[in-house]
């Protein structure tokens, strides 16, 4: 049996004892044995008897993922898969959140040049303020008082169990990737100053000072404990990143003030209507030639409905609304609309992820799991 990959220490991370390491271990082995074990049991079950009592029934064989949904719904094993998985996956939150109301607050690092900049005055899309992404009790807003850490503690450790390590012990491996792929596919770009927007607690924001050093580094959010997690991570991890609350659609900075503007992750969780303002805004941030690339899920691929399918369970059973428009939504179209002429996809293979991260375990997941890059530049 794996065990879960240990996380980096810095100060700002949630600490736990005998019985909260306990909860999280069992619910890192229950969510691997429904993801490793049960999940490949779903394509039996449909090939068996759920196609053939849907052909039955309609008089037709099923061809698209609602189809494969009404289905499969109506089987009781895979209502018990249902079950199970949305079961593994509160087990992860209410561990932490016990821990987290239970933890003393943390030591302060020794500065390391960063900021933070809270405003009280922003106010949140309704697409984050009124949601639970990933059934996450509170969502990533929760707030407690001006000191309050708690959303960031536990979306840190969450996450990490959540994927079952493969983003690494830093959580980093999706912006380290998109670092690399940008310092690959524009050798000659320097950028000054980068914006990482909904930056969350920094996984994927400080990865870009490996890569350029010298640049001066922003993160944005909402979400103001996130934002004081990230801001302790960061010192902590000796990595000075200025973080500030601002919503991505509309950010206090001046036309042009950035050089390379980023999200990793981020997209898929924004409304139909906040997204194509998100990347409006990216262009209006951007000096001329700058470049936004934002990272994240690749689009569904009708030709294999059975895919789409299984991916859809997110928008049904794990508070992901967005997911399915967002993969269907051309990217492409909607950055020439903001603005930019010069736009690009590309695909980032997941295996170079968990390559990418030497601690990480061999889990087949990471074989079937790619990102999709919207790299553009300004004129």
């Amino acid at each position: 049996m794996k065990s879960l990959v240990p996380m980096t220490e810095h100060a700002a991370l949630l600490p736990l004892d005998h019985d909260a390491r306990a909860r999280s271990a069992f619910a890192f082995t229950l969510r691997n044995l429904v993801t490793s074990r049960l999940m490949p049991g779903t394509r039996i079950v449909y090939d068996r008897r759920a196609a053939a009592r849907f052909t039955a029934e309609k008089g037709r064989a099923p061809q698209s993922p609602d189809d494969i949904r009404a289905a499969m719904d109506a089987d009781p094993w895979y209502r018990f898969y249902l079950s199970a998985r949305r079961a593994s996956q509160e087990l992860i939150w209410q561990g932490l959140v016990a821990a987290a109301e239970a933890a003393p607050p943390p030591s302060p690092p020794p500065p390391a040049g960063g900021s933070l900049v809270l405003d009280p005055e922003v106010e949140a899309p309704a697409y984050v303020d009124a949601i639970d992404i990933h059934c996450m009790p509170g969502g990533y807003l929760q707030d407690r008082g001006p000191d309050d850490l708690g959303a960031g503690r536990i979306y840190d450790r969450g996450v990490h169990v959540y994927m079952s390590g493969l983003m690494g012990p830093a959580n980093d491996a999706v912006g380290r990737l998109a670092a690399r792929f940008l310092a690959t596919r524009l050798p000659h770009f320097r950028p000054g100053r980068i914006l990482d927007m909904g930056c969350g607690v920094g996984h994927a924001t400080l990865p870009w000072a490996e890569v350029w050093p010298d640049a001066e580094l922003h993160g944005i959010d909402v979400g103001a404990a996130l934002l004081r997690y990230a801001h302790l991570r960061a010192e902590s991890l000796g990595v000075p990143v200025h973080f500030r609350q601002a919503n991505a659609e509309a950010t206090p900075y001046p036309d042009g003030h950035f050089d390379l503007v980023t999200s990793s992750i981020v997209l898929h969780e924004t409304s139909s209507r906040g997204l194509p303002r998100i990347l409006a805004e990216s262009r209006r941030l951007l000096a001329p030639g700058g470049v936004m690339l934002h990272v994240d899920q690749p689009r569904f691929e009708d030709d294999d409905p059975w895919a789409t399918f299984l991916q859809e369970n997110e928008t049904h059973y794990n508070n992901e609304p967005f997911w399915r428009r967002y993969r269907r939504a051309d990217l492409e179209a909607l950055a020439r609309d903001a603005g930019f002429t010069e736009v690009e996809l590309a695909t980032l293979s997941a295996d170079v992820v968990r390559q990418s991260q030497n601690n990480a375990p061999d889990d087949p997941r990471a074989k079937s799991r790619g990102f999709l890059a919207l790299l553009a530049v300004a004129p």
